[in-house]
């Protein structure tokens, strides 16, 4: 979510149902939405250390009996991909990944470009379902089907967070 650009995008997505547990490396943009889900009762919420650490978590999280959710940027979502097939995707783990979609049409970051266009081929070359959301009034209705799409799966799915949301 864009600092201070997009609090709407970041209320909604703190509506996060079905969701109880949320890993994340902080970065500035899901700061929006990282800061009040730390802060909510009803979810714990873990800071980690790398993205990789954070499939893990989630993967034991949800072994524990919770709904796990992975909030990562999407050059982080690369460097997870070991992790992600090697747990939840070789043993049907649902878990929510929700992946801030970093050199799209209106990034201003040229470094995020290449990142750009490879995460969507590469869900797709992992068979991870996925939704970009581009509009703030668009995210409460993509979280709260991904969430039934993975637990009927049992399967991580993504959305990707772009457009006026990020930038």
């Amino acid at each position: 979510m864009r600092p201070g650009g997009s609090p709407a995008a970041a209320a909604e997505a703190n509506n996060l149902p079905g969701i109880n547990f949320v890993a994340c490396l902080p970065d500035s943009a899901f700061q929006e939405l990282y800061l009040p889900v730390s802060s909510d009762p009803k979810i714990t919420y873990v800071q980690v250390a790398s993205e990789n650490d954070g499939v893990g978590v989630c993967m034991g999280a949800w072994l524990g009996g919770m709904k796990p959710a992975l909030l990562v940027e999407n050059t982080g979502f690369t460097l997870g991909t070991y992790a992600l097939l090697r747990g939840p995707m070789a043993f049907g783990v649902p878990m929510l990944l929700l992946i801030s979609h970093r050199g799209e049409l209106g990034d201003e970051r040229w470094f995020s470009v290449p990142f750009g266009w490879g995460t969507k081929p590469l869900l797709d070359s992992m068979r991870i379902t996925h939704r970009s959301v581009e509009k703030t009034e668009e995210v409460s209705a993509a979280i709260s089907n991904a969430v039934k799409s993975m637990n009927s799966m049992q399967a991580p799915v993504a959305i990707l967070f772009s457009g006026e949301i990020l930038f």
